[in-house]
């Protein structure tokens, strides 16, 4: 098949490689997921070309393990998003079987349907629903999600959601259910190296043996309920002085953040790693005694991390938000907790400290679960499956 992927940021080579020199060319969950499935794909022997945005410290285009890359520049910025009109020019729907395009980085997905006009199936991945924190987003929000944002999923010929749930939940995508499919997340299981020192955190912090690490990994943003979580750790270091909370990640929280531990009187066992390249971030997850995913809002979808915690057989510990909780309906692998609750998140966390069978046990079943449900090749199999679906439907023949 001939694919063409659409997302508003694509990684670059130095993004792979763990180097970042534009922090505002934002590479994130959905942007890695375009680019594994985009390269899962291309291994099951279709042809793919992403349709992206161009970050204006780099001025080629790069093709990266056989995907054809496309990098627009930008007309328009607006906020963290684009607005690249050159869609229309660049954007042949006649060269593709079929356009799969993904938000909520809206724009570009909104021009793409648009060129496409039915020429051949528009496919939309609606990881989450668009949320801006401001006012003045809000209210863009709004209109665009009443308007532009609804037209974009009538006119799509099929939505895909990372889970049920959170099809279910979504004000924006619950009324259109009768072309939802559910295809999950997944992580590069085979890349990740879990043979790996589990101290040399700890060495490198000078941090006692015995210590027990708490990790959080991700943007701090206000979405991820992290003050939550230091809310936690901070009532867990009245039982336990040993312990120690990682913050792996950047964002515009980090100062608040960091207040907010100076003013709690524990900054002595907390660490803000700031940004860490993938390879690195591996020695985290290895170090770490339980790893926390305490986001507060639906615009957390799905939370790949704690498929990453999972992989080097840690125990999580996460919100029961729609779509993050659906990774492990059965909590065989997690223990789910309230939204905004720290005295939850304490008694969880610590309740994995004081049982080591139960934190094994967990660790386990994370790591069969994410085998069995959650690589690449098995997701990219139901990818294919659907776009198999859409070119033999009535429509398209």
């Amino acid at each position: 098949m001939r694919i063409c992927q659409v997302v508003g940021s694509f990684p670059y080579q130095e993004h792979l490689e763990g180097n970042i020199n534009n922090e505002r060319y934002h590479i994130g969950g959905v942007e890695r997921h375009v680019f594994e499935i985009s390269n899962a794909l291309v291994k099951r022997g279709h042809s793919v070309n992403v349709l992206t945005s161009r970050s204006p410290f780099h001025k080629k285009n790069h093709e990266i393990e056989g995907i054809e890359v496309q990098r627009l520049s930008s007309s328009i910025s607006i906020f963290s998003g684009t607005i690249p009109f050159q869609v229309f020019t660049n954007l042949d729907p006649t060269k593709y079987d079929l356009i799969h395009a993904h938000t909520p980085n809206p724009a570009i997905a909104d021009l793409a349907c648009i060129k496409s006009n039915s020429k051949v199936p528009f496919i939309l991945t609606y990881h989450n629903d668009i949320f801006m924190e401001s006012t003045p987003g809000k209210i863009i929000c709004f209109m665009y999600n009443n308007t532009l944002g609804n037209l974009l999923l009538k006119r799509s010929d099929l939505i895909i959601t990372t889970t049920k749930s959170y099809a279910d939940k979504s004000i924006h995508i619950k009324n259109f259910k009768n072309k939802i499919e559910v295809v999950p997340n997944g992580i590069p299981i085979e890349r990740i190296e879990t043979s790996i020192n589990r101290n040399r955190i700890k060495e490198k912090y000078n941090l006692p043996i015995q210590s027990k690490i708490i990790l959080y990994t991700g943007t701090l943003a206000s979405y991820k309920g992290i003050e939550y979580l230091i809310e936690a750790f901070k009532k867990i270091l009245d039982c336990d002085k040993t312990s120690y909370l990682f913050i792996v990640g950047s964002g515009v929280l980090r100062k608040k953040l960091e207040d907010l531990v100076h003013a709690l009187g524990i900054p002595d066992n907390v660490v803000f790693t700031g940004y860490v390249s993938d390879n690195d971030l591996f020695y985290y997850y290895k170090a770490c005694d339980v790893f926390v995913l305490p986001s507060v809002s639906e615009k957390e979808g799905f939370g790949i991390v704690q498929l990453e915690a999972m992989a080097f057989k840690k125990p999580v510990v996460c919100t029961n938000m729609p779509g993050i909780k659906e990774v492990d309906e059965d909590e065989i692998a997690t223990i789910h907790v309230p939204p905004r609750d720290p005295e939850a998140l304490m008694n969880a966390i610590i309740k994995i400290f004081r049982d080591d069978d139960l934190s094994r046990k967990m660790g386990e079943n994370g790591r069969k679960l994410v085998e069995q449900k959650y690589t690449w090749s098995k997701v990219a199999e139901k990818i294919e499956m659907i776009y198999k679906k859409m070119l033999t439907s009535v429509a398209f023949t």
